[in-house]
């Protein structure tokens, strides 16, 4: 049987060490307090202390790493391995928090990586539409460019055709000339290849190959060459227009390649741009070229009706005719130059609808635009259309950039700040816990543990 006296000098020692279990004082506590409000003095008794005492194990009972329950001592379990690890013996830490949740930080951020996806989205759609423009645009180019070389083809074959009708003639004048027939013979020669090779060109060109058409076209300018005639562009407009409308195409196809592999919203949408606006000026250019078709046909009828009325002076039909033919030359001519500094601008638009303007000038003096030439137009406007729409989809990308780059300002303007609650500390070898430098527990808890010792106390 346990000895009284003993038990109640280990009770001491324990309430003395403040070891009291928090849900039985908390009970005393809310006992205490409650019985206060209604102004009735509690008294707690030995036995209430006895059961706020944690209990304390003797020191024999404790686990006791190495050693057996009668002392003994043996090797412990990882012999010849593992390792340790040394625990500090106070543990601290701080409890924060982030001040920028209350500001609405998060929602910002959120806000702003929604506002941001959007933007990719429309940049990359932007991007898509000039990929299509720019290759729009190369097409016409190429078409414009074999065109031209084909109408260049057409005058040098021309020119070569009255050097061999100029030839032959020599060779009839005097038949027993041997010079005078190779001369002749060679023109012919020369001639038949040129027209064959134009031949090709053409037939390259109305199936699409406008490359191809370019290409023979130019061969068969060499051909004549080659036979020792000179000769010229067609047009030196429709030339220069030719080769802005390929320097153009070029710009478009590199700004719709580098709006393609750009990981940037804004070079997207600038790049974007730029492809839609070179893709205009190839339209425009390609306009300047049906422009002086018109300009040009205009004036062959002029200088046919100027030579009809020179045979027959006295006639005020070709008399009207050369009148009719002069007001379409000079209102062509002004429709042309209109539509140079609309294309010198980019302005597509108003380059086409001078472009018709001159061909309905022309046509008052008898011309008949070339189908080709028509189809040409047809296509330019097509492209202007393709590229407004693109224009306008860049800047909406933009647009849409910039309203991300405000919104991550926006976000950026709540700063990242941590709000220091406090500090606590835990000592694992007392178990004490402070919060701020002070213990977490109250005076009550301490005035009860005082009471405890003064009550075990009077047992003994």
């Amino acid at each position: 049987m346990p000895n009284p006296e003993n038990q109640i000098d280990q009770d001491m020692r324990d309430v003395s060490k403040l070891r009291v279990t928090p849900i039985a004082v908390s009970s005393l506590i809310m006992l205490s307090s409650n019985a206060l409000a209604e102004g009735v003095k509690v008294e707690i008794t030995a036995k209430d202390c006895q059961r706020v005492v944690r209990h304390q194990p003797s020191a024999g009972v404790a686990y006791n790493p190495g050693t057996g329950s009668k002392g003994r001592k043996f090797a412990p379990a990882d012999l010849g391995g593992g390792f340790k690890i040394d625990l500090p013996e106070v543990f601290e830490f701080n409890i924060t928090r982030d001040v920028n949740y209350y500001l609405g930080k998060p929602e910002k951020d959120a806000e702003a990586a929604q506002v941001a996806a959007n933007a990719a989205e429309q940049a990359q759609a932007a991007a898509d539409e000039a990929e299509t423009v720019a290759s729009a645009a190369e097409s016409l180019a190429t078409q414009s460019q074999a065109l031209v070389a084909i109408e260049d083809a057409t005058a040098a074959v021309a020119a070569l055709s009255d050097e061999r009708d100029a030839a032959l003639a020599s060779y009839n004048s005097n038949t027993n000339n041997s010079s005078n027939k190779a001369k002749y013979e060679a023109a012919d020669a020369a001639l038949t290849s040129a027209t064959n090779t134009l031949a090709s060109a053409t037939t390259a060109y109305s199936a699409g190959s406008y490359d191809t058409a370019t290409t023979t076209a130019n061969s068969a300018v060499s051909t004549v060459t080659d036979a020792g005639v000179s000769v010229s562009v067609s047009s030196s407009t429709s030339t220069s227009a030719s080769s802005s409308a390929s320097t153009a195409a070029s710009n478009a196809r590199t700004a719709a390649d580098s709006a393609d592999s750009s990981v940037s919203s804004a070079t997207k949408a600038s790049e974007s741009a730029s492809a839609s606006a070179n893709a205009q000026t190839v339209a425009a250019e390609t306009a300047v070229i049906a422009a002086d078709e018109a300009a040009q046909g205009a004036q062959t009828l002029y200088d046919a009706a100027v030579a009809a009325y020179k045979a027959d002076p006295g006639d005020a039909t070709k008399r009207a005719a050369v009148d009719t033919a002069s007001t379409a030359v000079s209102s062509a001519s002004s429709a042309l130059s209109a539509a140079q500094s609309a294309a010198a601008s980019g302005d597509a638009t108003t380059a086409l609808a001078q472009a018709e303007a001159a061909v309905s000038a022309a046509s008052d003096a008898g011309y008949a635009e070339d189908a080709d030439v028509t189809a040409l137009r047809s296509t330019a406007s097509t492209l202007v259309s393709s590229a407004s729409t693109t224009s306008a989809s860049a800047t909406q990308a933009a647009s849409a950039d910039a309203a991300a780059q405000a919104a991550y300002k926006d976000a950026a303007s709540i700063p990242n700040m941590q709000l220091n609650i406090g500090t606590v500390r835990f000592n694992m070898k007392t178990g004490e816990l402070f919060f701020n430098g002070k213990p977490m527990n109250d005076a009550q808890s301490e005035e009860i543990a005082a009471r405890c010792v003064e009550l075990l106390g009077k047992r003994r």
